[in-house]
């Protein structure tokens, strides 16, 4: 959700402060639209992209995005996975200096295997141990426990099932707050890690903001372990990018949705009156996959102008799945900076092959159009329905010029992709 120019300072800091602790880590980064050839290796499609390697081995960054979470997840990756405590000092510290820490209390070989396994399956949150007496009687627990110490809410969660199931369903239902507001580490939760939101936008300004509070805040622990409730304006920072990512304007407001990112993002809008009743029965309703996910269309364009093909949602699975058509598609957003760069480029490709009657060179603007048939991770991204393969479409994985875009085509189009005599 954050842009280059958000997380680029971020990161800075972040290695600065790997390098002043003297770590083996290193923060590096690299200019993909000069090093087209790394992008491509390792399917590079959006930016900012983050990807931790190991030993030359690349796996995905799925942490926050400011100095701390960076360093956090950098450390949780590299180090071990729980950390050995000793006293109830340390215990006091290690979890006063989080955000959320899980803790086990005890020394049972089988209980620390299993914690290790999740500590280790689990990358924004800390993880430590500790068998001690003193600790036991301090913090009122026996042996065989597990405690999730928070500074929001009921400030602490307990547990004594220690099974790797059980304590990741704990630590999922427990650690985030029953209300979020929509900021980096609630972005983070719900498209990042693909936890289902239950959304209230509206305006905090106005003369309901309190009791469209109410209902939500009284929500939340009724649907706790179910899905994420949120509470966000649209006017503010990360605010203003979700709300033109989901389409949600001023004069929607207020409105309730439900953003389901376990598989591709599926949004569903509720219509009924803003009560506590309709919006649970809305969540259950949504968990018994009564309902049908939204999808944003603008009207098909009456002309079409210029060489790029215009798609809108309406028009998208008549255009791209017409099987006698070769079709490319760039899914672009307005104040995209990179699609921006791409737009001359792309017009002069499709003003080239014009004359190919069964290739269309077509473009989506995402922020306003969508389709089920295609999940948009970054702008621009870029995607081949060639004729008679229209269930197998491609990723756009060559260079982003001219003749990168026809050799494609040539290469893996269905119909003969031809130049004109005087292109040749």
């Amino acid at each position: 959700m954050r842009s280059l120019q958000e997380v680029g300072p971020e990161y800075a800091r972040a290695a600065q402060v790997l390098k002043k602790g003297d770590s083996p880590l290193a923060l590096a980064k690299v200019d993909c639209t000069i090093h087209k050839s790394v992008a491509s290796k390792f399917g590079i499609e959006g930016f900012p992209t983050l990807k931790l390697f190991t030993n030359g081995v690349a796996s995905e960054y799925n942490g926050g995005r400011t100095e701390s979470e960076i360093v956090s997840w950098m450390k949780k990756k590299t180090g071990p996975a729980s950390k050995v405590l000793t006293t109830v000092a340390e215990v006091e510290a290690f979890h006063a200096d989080s955000e959320v820490a899980v803790v086990y209390f005890g020394d049972n070989a089988a209980d620390l295997e299993v914690f290790q396994r999740v500590a280790r399956s689990n990358d924004d949150t800390l993880f430590g141990n500790i068998a001690n007496e003193e600790a036991y009687t301090k913090f009122g627990v026996k042996a065989g426990t597990v405690v999730l110490f928070k500074k929001f809410d009921d400030k602490r969660n307990d547990t004594t099932e220690i099974t790797e199931e059980g304590l990741k369903a704990f630590i999922s239902k427990n650690a985030s707050p029953l209300v979020m507001k929509f900021d980096e580490k609630c972005a983070q939760l719900v498209f990042g890690k693909a936890t289902p939101g239950l959304f209230l936008y509206r305006d905090r300004n106005s003369e309901k903001a309190a009791e469209l509070d109410a209902i939500f805040t009284a929500i939340a622990s009724k649907v706790q372990g179910k899905i994420q409730v949120v509470i966000t304006d649209i006017t503010e920072g990360l605010e203003t990018r979700l709300a033109e990512y989901i389409g949600v304007t001023s004069k929607d407001l207020p409105t309730v949705r439900i953003h389901d990112t376990r598989v591709d993002l599926k949004k569903f809008n509720m219509d009924a009156e803003i009560t506590e009743a309709n919006v649970l029965n809305f969540v259950n309703d949504w968990e018994a996959g009564k309902l049908k996910a939204n999808l944003k269309s603008e009207e098909i364009p009456v002309t079409q102008e210029g060489d790029v093909i215009v798609l809108v949602g309406k028009s998208f699975y008549t255009i791209v799945l017409d099987d006698t058509k070769d079709v490319l598609v760039e899914f672009y957003a307005p104040w995209c900076g990179h699609c921006k760069k791409l737009t001359p480029i792309y017009d002069e490709l499709a003003k080239n092959l014009k004359h190919n009657k069964n290739l269309i060179i077509a473009k989506m603007d995402s922020t306003t159009n969508e389709t089920e048939a295609v999940s948009i991770q970054g702008f621009p991204t870029i995607k081949f329905w060639p004729a008679g393969k229209k269930s197998a479409p491609m990723d756009f994985n060559g260079d982003r010029t001219v003749e990168g875009f026809t050799k494609f085509l040539q290469e893996h189009a269905t119909n003969p992709v031809t130049l004109k005599q005087e292109d040749l």
